[in-house]
């Protein structure tokens, strides 16, 4: 059996969708919440959005907003990915819904252990406000996300061994798949984040949080081979062209996104 994944394509598929699902939490979920309720985005960064004239309720569904999209892009990802049937798409759609996935339960996690980001409790006007036994509510966070977590890390475990099988013999690929792609996209948060005027509160807050933080679970899938094994013919090969696309959408980002944008 066959099991190939080029490193150069890894890259340029990290390099391409950090941007790309960071924009869709932020732009489609923050952003988007904001206008749609008749608020005014003041400033898009590369990893916030700033939103005003919203207050209750609609304050507060903006702020999960990018948490609510990053789930259900991570649905959508998925059953289309039962679907695909190329070795390249399925290998990009794999890596979308866990990454939203990851990032959503992330989101859950972080919030409830630091009280502080898009799920923050306790304060008037941050995240869901100022709800009775802020306490309570984050310990709830903590283990629903938790509990999510480990739930959508053993379930990638599963769909990247349909894939790429199983085994000793399939170490290394997961590990290119895996640590590749997750090393990768957090240099690039990191770097993006180290561009805003906000300096390096922003970079640990968000970016390194995001990246480095809420996709960790991709260390456990790189290592997690089993004894049995199983075939399967997996090749993804290098593209160039993927990797000059993804670098190019990483420089747009940085550069348009990096310095935020004020409206």
């Amino acid at each position: 059996m066959t099991r190939r994944v080029d490193p150069i394509t890894i890259m340029g598929l990290g390099m391409l969708l950090m941007p790309l699902l960071t924009m869709w939490h932020e732009i489609g979920g923050h952003a988007a919440f904001c206008a749609i309720q008749g608020g005014h985005v003041r400033t898009i960064g590369a990893f916030y959005v700033d939103c005003e004239g919203l207050s209750g309720a609609a304050r507060v569904l903006m702020s999960c907003a990018g948490v609510l999209v990053n789930a259900i892009l991570s649905v959508i990802a998925y059953v289309i990915w039962r679907g695909a049937r190329s070795d390249l798409a399925r290998l990009a759609l794999w890596l979308i819904w866990v990454s939203e996935g990851f990032v959503a339960a992330g989101y859950f996690c972080f919030s409830g252990v630091t009280g502080s980001g898009d799920l923050a409790t306790g304060t008037a006007g941050e995240g869901l406000g100022a709800v009775p036994d802020p306490i309570l509510w984050r310990i709830g966070e903590f283990t629903l996300g938790a509990t999510v977590y480990v739930l959508m890390v053993m379930r990638a475990i599963k769909a990247l061994a349909t894939m790429i099988g199983n085994g000793p013999e399939t170490r290394s690929v997961r590990q290119v798949i895996a640590h590749g792609y997750y090393a990768t996209v957090g240099a690039a948060a990191v770097l993006i984040g180290l561009l805003n005027p906000v300096g390096a509160v922003i970079t640990i807050m968000s970016a390194a949080a995001s990246s480095f933080g809420g996709l960790a679970g991709m260390i456990s899938i790189g290592f997690a081979t089993r004894p049995e094994q199983t075939a399967a013919n997996f090749v993804v090969g290098r593209s160039w062209p993927l990797f000059v696309a993804g670098a190019a959408a990483l420089l747009i980002f940085g550069l348009v996104f990096g310095p935020s944008r004020s409206f």
